[in-house]
C-alpha cells in the first residue's frame, strides 16, 4: 500500500476496501457462534461499538484486554485520528503504533453438544460379580460465563471464530477421560446389577456433573446440564453372562419358595426337616460306622443311641407340630406285646388278643395316665 493510498485512508481489511473516518461496529457471526473477531482493526477515534443482549465485547488495544462490555452501545478511544494515523504508519512501514481489535462472545446457552464414550468401560457387576463392559452417551449444555478467561485461556489472540463444534472437537478427550472415570467409580459405588443401574441414568448424571463443571470452568465455561441419555452393555458375552446370573437367581427364588410352601403343609421347621435327613443318613450308613469303628465300637454305639435319641425328638416335634397345624388326632396306642396299634376303647388287642389294661385319669385335672403312674405328671396330685 502506497502512501498516497495510506493517507486516503484505503484498507482491503475494512468494508468497501475503505477506512472511515469512524466506524460503527456490529457482530456479523452466525447465530450459534461463542467467539468472533471483527476481521477488520486499528479503528479511527471516535468508532461506535453496538452489543446485543446475549453479547459481551472485549476491547484490545495494545497487546491489553482494556474493557469487558455488556449489552449496550459505547464510543471507542483507540488514539488513532483520521489523516494523523495513516501519516505515521508510513515511517512505521504501515504499522500502525496504536493497534486495537474488538471481540463478540456469544452468552447464550449452547444446547445439544452431543458427547459419547470412545472406549468401552471395565467395570465389575457387584450383584452378580461378573466382569464386564459399558458405553455410555447423552448431551450437554454450556455457557461462556468469563469472557477474558475464555480468550486467555482458550481462543487466544490468533483465533478468528470459535463455535460449539470447535469446543466439542477439542474437549473430546478430557471430557471422555472425566466422563469415564467418574461412570466407572459410580457404578461400582451402587449396590445393584449393571443392567438397574442402566435404567437410573438421572441420578448417575447428577453424580458425573461435578466434576465435568471443573473442567469446564478452568477455561470460562459454565457446564449448564448434562445429560446421560443411555448406559448400555458393551458386548453380547457381558450381556448373556448377565442374563444367565438372573435367570439362575430366579431359578433359586422358585425352589426355596417351593420348600418354604412344603415345610409349610408339613407343618415343621427348615431346622427340623434337616435333622431328619441328617438323621436318615446316619441310620442308612449305621452298618460301615460299627463295621469300622475298631476299638472304637462302645463309643460308636454311644453314639448312635445319642442320635437315635435326637432322631425321636425330632420326630416327635415334627408330629406334634402337624397335630397342632392339621387339628388331627394323636396316633392309638400300641400293643406292648406285638405293636399293634389298639383302637380306643378297645378290651383286647386286634393283633395278639393280649387284654387292654383300662385306661386312668386323673381326677383333678382328667390327664391320661400310665398304668404304672403314681403322681400325675400334669398337676401332681398323688393317684
Amino acid at each position: 500500500m502506497g502512501l498516497l493510498d495510506n493517507l486516503r485512508g484505503k484498507n482491503p481489511d475494512y468494508p468497501n476496501g475503505k477506512k472511515p473516518f469512524f466506524s460503527i461496529i456490529k457482530c456479523e457471526a452466525e447465530p450459534d457462534f461463542l467467539f468472533w473477531k471483527v476481521p477488520y482493526e486499528d479503528f479511527n477515534e471516535g468508532s461506535k461499538v453496538i452489543v446485543d443482549e446475549n453479547q459481551e465485547l472485549l476491547f484490545y488495544k495494545n497487546g491489553v484486554i482494556l474493557e469487558s462490555l455488556s449489552a449496550g452501545q459505547y464510543t471507542l478511544d483507540t488514539d488513532n485520528f483520521p489523516f494523523l494515523t495513516p501519516l505515521r504508519s508510513v515511517f512505521t512501514g504501515g504499522v500502525s503504533a496504536y493497534n486495537c481489535k474488538v471481540f463478540y462472545v456469544n452468552k447464550a446457552h449452547s444446547l445439544d453438544m452431543n458427547w459419547g464414550t470412545d472406549a468401552p468401560i471395565q467395570v465389575v457387576d457387584r450383584k452378580y460379580d461378573i466382569a464386564t463392559k459399558v458405553k455410555s452417551r447423552g448431551a450437554y449444555t454450556i455457557q461462556v460465563n468469563d469472557a477474558k478467561k475464555f480468550y486467555l485461556k482458550y481462543a487466544g489472540s490468533n483465533v478468528d471464530n470459535i463455535s460449539p463444534d470447535d469446543v466439542k472437537k477439542d474437549f473430546r478427550a478430557p471430557f471422555n477421560q472425566t466422563v469415564k472415570s467418574v461412570l466407572g467409580r459410580v457404578i461400582q459405588s451402587i449396590d445393584d446389577e449393571i443392567i438397574g443401574i442402566c435404567a437410573r441414568q438421572d441420578e448417575v448424571a447428577e453424580m458425573v456433573k461435578p466434576e465435568l463443571k471443573v473442567v469446564m470452568d478452568e477455561y470460562g465455561m459454565r457446564l449448564v446440564n448434562f445429560y446421560i441419555e443411555a448406559i448400555e452393555v458393551a458386548d453380547d458375552a457381558s450381556r448373556k453372562a448377565l442374563e444367565e446370573a438372573r435367570v439362575a437367581k430366579a431359578s433359586t427364588i422358585l425352589e426355596a419358595q417351593g420348600e418354604r410352601a412344603r415345610l409349610d403343609t408339613l407343618g415343621i421347621t427348615w431346622q427340623q426337616d434337616k435333622n431328619m435327613e441328617v438323621m436318615n443318613n446316619l441310620a442308612q450308613n449305621e452298618g460301615n460306622i460299627l463295621a469300622t469303628a475298631g476299638a472304637g465300637l462302645g463309643m460308636g454305639i454311644a453314639a448312635g443311641g445319642a442320635f437315635g435319641g435326637m432322631a425321636a425328638n425330632t420326630m416327635a416335634q415334627a408330629q406334634e407340630s402337624s397335630a397342632n397345624n392339621n387339628g388331627a388326632a394323636a396316633p392309638a396306642n400300641a400293643c406292648p406285646s406285638c405293636k399293634t396299634q389298639i383302637p380306643e376303647g378297645a378290651k383286647f388287642c386286634p393283633g395278639c388278643g393280649s387284654p387292654v389294661a383300662a385306661a386312668k385319669f386323673c381326677t383333678d385335672c382328667g390327664q391320661k395316665l400310665e398304668a404304672s403312674a403314681k403322681f400325675c405328671p400334669n398337676c401332681g396330685k398323688k393317684v
